[in-house]
């Protein structure tokens, strides 16, 4: 069976997928994590090339800069050569063009600014706030330079969904 990480899980913890996060179970989980998890000071605790796929989840959006490549890196170390990784982040250019056609726009603030303690509650406001931005170009870049190949925009949303910059790529 192949071994499968959601990374930064949230409440889309997966069956059949190694669920980490930083809390154990956010208020509208189905299920907590299985592994407590910060992406900030901690190593994805698996060995090199051992794992089949990844899905890290508005994973960097969620941290500051100075974390993308340390965890980018670590991601490309764990997976095995040829496994996939999927990255879903806010597309911070369709957020801002929304945001600045109507400032008072509550889904546009939400997602720029994250829900800092709206939705979950205020004791999770620290894990919601939005810390940084990414448009395809700086993700790819990103990617790039961590030894991904073939970085490529896919849709997995619902239209609905209008603020996704989802990509695939692989080690």
């Amino acid at each position: 069976e192949p071994l499968r990480l959601n990374l930064a899980c949230g409440s889309d913890s997966r069956p059949d997928w190694v669920n980490l996060d930083i809390v154990k179970q956010w208020p509208n989980s189905p299920r907590p994590c299985d592994i407590l998890w910060d992406a900030r000071t901690d190593k994805i605790p698996f060995g090199d090339n051992e794992v089949d796929e990844i899905c890290a989840g508005y994973l960097l959006t969620h941290v500051s800069y100075r974390h993308h490549a340390p965890l980018v890196r670590e991601m490309h170390r764990v997976l095995k050569p040829g496994g996939k990784l999927v990255v879903d982040e806010v597309d911070m250019a369709t957020a801002c063009r929304r945001w600045l056609a109507n400032p008072r726009d509550l889904d546009a603030i939400h997602i720029l600014h994250g829900e800092v303690g709206t939705t979950h509650g205020a004791e999770l406001e620290e894990y919601d706030a939005h810390r940084s931005a990414l448009t395809f170009s700086t993700l790819n870049e990103l990617l790039t330079k961590a030894g991904f190949r073939g970085v490529t925009r896919v849709q997995i949303h619902a239209s609905v969904v209008w603020y996704a910059l989802t990509v695939e790529c692989y080690k």
